[in-house]
């Protein structure tokens, strides 16, 4: 496979501009940074040893939670630039709608986290409805399981958490380029300067996106800028900028074949479709996305037992959400949706919706402290409002029929008829912990947090308006027990809450604009952690959790019923983890995850029993690291990832077969004219194995199969100044 670097956009041009005149400036401004806490710039592979998105301020290895961590350096190892990479990299995360050019998502403990509710920046509330840029991240922190004492609403699967890069003692320049066997290209520089007091830490990328699809190479850019300094004595002060652009087409997927022309798709498309896009029609246009995030911390010691810090942050997304969008088939014997006709012919819609904005303010006001020497407390307050604004209208207009085998130019509609809905939400929480030492070994955890909440949403033109405000408690409790020193044995139960409204259509719901009671998740836990090294720790985890759904419930007027808790799924598991170094030359990050997800109440009887779908039963991933001895600077990694038991129907009859794929990397460090540099190749499944990936059902009840992706070379070289 032939390796095309391609640097003739405009934005990568520029970057390679700024990358030779950022070293000139980060050298002269090269001072000791006194006061400011930092990070390390490049940590040993894996050598992580606690989070903050639990919010405890425990080590990982004393926390009776379960959290992943992936750090930069392990992110870079694997060549990850998305959640969808990320994803391989835990057995306990899944994809959830992961496909070329759009927004990704992910589920935790096979629950779909919510875009609005399950994501937070530096510990502060973002959405997640634009692409991430990973290039500013120093890592990802992932809670599993109900969050509801850290984000108050929230879906119970768990909270990512991205933390950002922040400026260091030591002045640097890190430049890297890098290109992929598809004709993709990359410049990224991170550069650490001082200005005077102040700690500044820049990071610019500039990307050409080529794929393996037709029609469906992007572009994006990225800024990000971190400034810290000491204000007074004891008092820190931290902001951090970030815009990020991305325009590329997205890549819709397929649905289930309907062979025996009854109007019910139930067989998979053969597995070799892995090139295909739909949406390459000529008024095909591109999802685009412009985000930017500010945040503003300060941090303050008031004395050597108590500390308090104020968090502040703001985020906008403005996109433009287009594509050709296949789903169903008219032209059978029977209409089929969703899914598509034996032959392969699928309905295609052109579907436009300009100028998607969204904003979040959030802010965090927290007090940490000690009573006595057996008491660890902490308070806060906090809130956050979003707001929704779309055009009045967006377009969804029925083109034509193609096919998958023979696609065919088909006419554009892109005339907007139907009306959008615009919202709002406001929340102001009260938390509080405590962490207590009842003795040498034992710890008891309790957390509580109040949340009240106020939505409103109604149509462009002010119909099929709601609004309300419910105000909702969730409690979560901790005990933890250490026969052996580095071993700790614990349980944990906790609850999360989901607040829904009936939508507020008459014709098709009795109790239109109902306010439903809250959705209470709760999740038992039992869990082991041993540190079996300093850099080693082992963990087993063992949990159940109850989610309830809002389901219909048939009515003598034909028009049905929604209730609240009419559905409930139990998530039952068994998660087993080893992360850190092995020895000075082998580090290890593997994970296996058993799941049964199933219904065990719902209003239809036939679905009591079934497996949720597209969640793994079994999923299993390691990656390895292992430093060369003989041959100084020499990596060799591998990450090999098993998936098995996702189901595509509601009613089990279809299934995903079980897939693995392998991915491997080899990196330098050397100098090169007296500069550290890092040579780095990665090849994504090295086998080119074709297979379904995933398999999400949507919430207007369609079902869709998306692809592996093709063996994929990526070289990258970085210098350090």
């Amino acid at each position: 496979m032939a390796l095309r670097l391609n640097l003739k956009l405009s934005p990568c041009a520029a970057a390679l501009a700024v990358m030779f005149v950022t070293p000139v400036w980060a050298q002269a401004g090269a001072q000791s940074l006194q006061g400011v806490t930092v990070t390390s710039k490049a940590a040993p592979v894996l050598d992580v040893d606690r989070a903050d998105v639990g919010g405890l301020g425990q080590a990982l290895a004393k926390t009776p939670q379960s959290v992943s961590v992936l750090g930069a350096d392990l992110l870079a190892a694997t060549a990850s630039s998305s959640l969808s990479q990320i994803i391989k990299l835990d057995a306990s995360l899944a994809d959830s709608y992961n496909t070329t050019g759009y927004i990704e998502g992910m589920s935790v403990r096979g629950f779909l986290l919510d875009q609005n509710n399950n994501y937070l920046r530096n510990g502060l509330p973002v959405t997640n409805y634009a692409p991430a840029a990973l290039e500013n991240k120093e890592r990802i922190e992932v809670l599993k399981g109900v969050a509801g004492l850290q984000a108050g609403v929230s879906a119970p699967g768990g909270l990512v958490n991205f933390v950002t890069k922040t400026p260091q003692a030591d002045a640097f320049t890190a430049a890297s380029i890098g290109g992929d066997g598809n004709g993709g290209s990359k410049v990224h520089l991170d550069s650490n300067a001082h200005w005077g007091a102040v700690g500044v830490r820049v990071n610019l990328a500039a990307e050409d996106l080529r794929t393996q699809f037709d029609r469906a190479d992007g572009k994006r850019e990225f800024a990000s800028v971190a400034l810290a300094t000491t204000a007074a004595p004891g008092t820190k002060l931290s902001a951090d900028l970030e815009y990020h652009h991305k325009k590329q087409p997205s890549v819709p997927g397929l649905g289930l074949l309907d062979t025996n022309g009854d109007g019910v798709a139930d067989t998979l498309p053969a597995s070799n479709y892995s090139r295909l896009n739909l949406n390459n029609q000529s008024w095909s246009q591109p999802f685009e996305s412009t985000s930017t995030n500010a945040q503003l911390a300060i941090d303050h010691q008031i004395n050597t037992d108590w500390q308090a810090r104020v968090g502040l942050g703001t985020q906008r997304t403005v996109a433009h959400d287009r594509l050709a969008f296949p789903d169903g088939c008219s032209t059978g014997p029977n209409y089929v949706y969703p899914g598509l006709c034996a032959n392969g012919d699928v309905d295609v819609y052109d579907y436009r919706s300009e100028n998607e904005e969204r904003s979040t303010w959030a802010w965090d006001a927290k007090l940490q402290g000690r009573l006595g020497t057996q008491h660890r407390v902490t308070m806060g307050l906090s809130g956050r409002s979003a707001r929704t604004d779309l055009n009045p209208t967006q377009a969804y207009n029925f083109a034509g029929t193609t096919n998958i085998d023979r696609p065919i130019a088909l006419p554009g509609d892109g005339a907007a008829n139907d009306l959008n809905t615009n919202s709002r939400e406001r929340a102001v929480d009260v938390h509080a912990s405590l962490v207590s030492d009842l003795s040498t070994t034992v710890q008891s955890f309790v957390g509580i947090r109040t949340s009240r909440v106020t939505r409103s949403s109604e149509r462009s033109d002010g119909s099929r308006a709601i609004a309300f405000e419910q105000t909702v408690t969730t409690p979560w409790a901790g005990l933890s027990w250490s026969p052996l020193a580095g071993t700790m044995v614990y349980a944990s139960w906790g609850q999360g809450t989901e607040l829904e409204a009936v939508p507020n259509r008459s014709n098709r719901f009795v109790n239109a604009g109902q306010v439903l009671p809250a959705l209470k998740s709760e999740q038992t836990e039992l869990g082991i952690k041993w540190q079996m090294s300093p850099r080693m720790l082992v963990t087993a985890a063992a949990f159940n959790i109850d989610k309830p759904y809002a389901d219909d419930q048939p009515t003598a007027s034909g028009i049905p019923l929604r209730v609240a808790g009419g559905k409930t799924a139990r998530h039952r598991g068994l998660e087993l983890a080893a992360v850190g170094q092995v020895d000075a030359q082998l580090s290890v990050q593997a994970s296996l995850s058993l799941l049964d997800a199933k219904y065990t109440a719902a209003v239809d009887p036939a679905l009591v029993g079934q497996t949720v779908t597209n969640v793994p039963k079994t999923k299993a991933s390691l990656f390895a690291d292992y430093k060369i001895a003989a041959l100084p600077g020499l990596s060799l990694s591998g990450l090999v990832a098993h998936e098995s038991g996702k189901t595509v129907t509601a009613d089990g009859s279809v299934s995903l077969p079980a897939a693995w794929q392998l991915d491997t990397g080899v990196r330098y460090q050397n100098r090169l004219m007296g500069k550290s540099t890092q040579w780095a190749l990665n090849v994504e499944n090295i086998t080119d194995r074709s297979y379904w990936r995933e398999a999400p059902t949507q919430y207007w009840g369609a079902n869709y199969v998306f692809p592996s992706t093709p063996r994929t070379v990526r070289a990258r070289v970085t210098v350090e100044f």
